[in-house]
């Protein structure tokens, strides 16, 4: 199994084309170059090429004409088009033509490999993706045996054809991206683009823009215009990530593009018909956010048109088995490692577990595992550190951290939150203030471990801890 991703940079001028490669090699990735597009044609037809990145202009020939016979050829290889900010607008045009994004050739080159990675990670149907959809099979992420998951499935097949607005509900980590994905997999819209925005990581103006785009000069820092998420995504699906994150400012902006269709950019006044599938997901409960005046009812109404509510893995013990078996062929493929055997107790410890963190953690553990194994096993005693906690008969995870709350009123929210606070403090506790070391116990990544202590108001018992 190949284990880089391959890539083909185009480019007339050599200088360029070279300093792109050794970037891109530096990266990790197995970087193909050509000068035109006949070199092209002979490369696609002999290599495993995933993501092309050409020049838009060059001597005699255009990086839309390579476009138009790649996705003619191979719908499946993305393409971003590197341009110069007097051919943006060719570019823009180029991206409903099925160019996955463009890159400006005096921006920071990071902004470049940022799309690239995205583009393999999100939209490639091959390796990284964890939503495979080949002859109309799906991924073992999909492929459940809980009833409860099935029905949930059904439900999506039903609704796919149809553009009503789909609210996603369900812990971290329990792959509300993956049901979205399956919906548009579904859809009428299938062919065109899915483009998923977390809200989360962006402040309201950021996020504004991210969504609507902006004009040229519209606020300090833009020195260019830009094509919004709405615009891009016009015919496909835009899914919306952690939407209970977004400001009210920015609810009421959303809630007049949803009503009329139409966006404006930030800093224009033009009005720009958008056709967009929208589905929304949140891992908070949106109706307390709507009790403390953090969220508009109005706006919930607009996009709970099918509201879905995810299962946890908690709920679902008998997929365990095969979501293991997933992961150790993923990660085998990632870390270039051959998994024989697996120590059975590993497997009854991991059947136990309770999984807060959901299949994102189960991820993470399995990875770990894999990492550590030697000579193509994984074995208790090289492993058991590493391992979630559960007691000696194996039948109940130990939670400590629930002692004194035995007999405390308050509902199972109140709870579960007390309990997540106190547990990811146990573990951050552990690591010594080190927020790397404990997001990896947690089983979460860094960036959801310090929103979890936003959260919770941690941040400063943290501060303290780190002094």
């Amino acid at each position: 199994m190949k284990d880089k991703h391959e890539i083909l940079v185009v480019d007339d001028m050599r200088d360029y084309r070279e300093m792109l490669s050794l970037i891109l090699q530096e990266k990790g990735y197995k970087v193909h170059t050509a000068s035109c597009i006949s070199e092209v044609i002979k490369i696609i037809k002999s290599e495993a090429i995933e993501i092309v990145v050409t020049d838009l202009i060059m001597k005699e020939e255009t990086g839309i004409q390579l476009l138009k016979w790649i996705k003619e050829y191979d719908p499946a290889i993305g393409v971003i088009l590197v341009t110069a900010y007097g051919t943006v607008e060719t570019a823009v045009e180029a991206l409903k033509m099925g160019a996955y994004n463009y890159f400006i050739k005096s921006s920071n080159p990071e902004s470049l490999i940022f799309d690239i990675n995205k583009f393999l990670e999100e939209k490639f149907p091959a390796r990284d993706s964890e939503l495979k959809i080949l002859d109309g099979k799906v991924s073992a992420l999909l492929d459940s045996k809980n009833d409860a998951y099935n029905k949930l499935l059904e439900t999506c097949d039903k609704i796919a054809g149809s553009d009503i607005s789909v609210l996603i509900l369900g812990e971290s980590g329990v792959g509300k991206e993956v049901i979205a994905k399956y919906i548009h997999s579904k859809s009428l819209r299938k062919d065109k683009g899915f483009l998923e925005v977390n809200c989360r990581e962006y402040s309201e103006g950021v996020l504004e823009s991210e969504l609507f785009g902006h004009e040229k000069g519209s606020f300090t820092g833009a020195i260019n215009k830009k094509i919004g998420k709405f615009e891009v995504a016009n015919q496909g699906t835009l899914f919306l990530d952690e939407i209970a994150d977004i400001s009210l400012n920015t609810q009421v902006k959303l809630l007049r593009v949803i009503e009329n269709k139409q966006i404006e950019r930030v800093g224009g006044n033009e009005k720009i018909d958008v056709d967009i599938r929208l589905i929304s997901a949140t891992n908070k409960d949106i109706y307390e956010r709507i009790e403390k005046e953090e969220f508009r009812a109005d706006f919930l109404y607009r996009i709970n048109g099918i509201v879905l509510c995810v299962p946890s893995l908690r709920e679902r013990p008998e997929d365990i088995d095969s979501f293991i078996k997933y992961f150790i062929k993923k990660s085998e493929a990632k870390f270039g490692k051959i998994i024989e055997t697996i120590d059975e107790n590993i497997i009854h410890v991991l059947k136990e577990y309770h999984y807060p963190g959901n299949i994102r953690e189960l991820k993470t553990i399995i990875e770990r595992l894999v990492v550590l194994s030697e000579n193509g096993r994984i074995e208790y005693e090289n492993a058991k550190y590493y391992l979630p906690i559960v007691d000696k008969t194996g039948e109940a995870r130990k939670t400590p951290i629930l002692t004194g709350y035995e007999n405390k009123c308050g509902s199972l929210r109140e709870v579960r939150s007390k309990v997540e606070a106190e547990y990811i403090k146990e573990k951050i506790l552990q690591s010594n203030g080190n927020l790397t070391r404990a997001s990896l116990l947690l089983g979460i990544s860094n960036r959801q471990l310090r929103n979890k202590i936003a959260d919770y108001d941690l941040k400063e018992w943290v501060e303290k801890l780190r002094e």
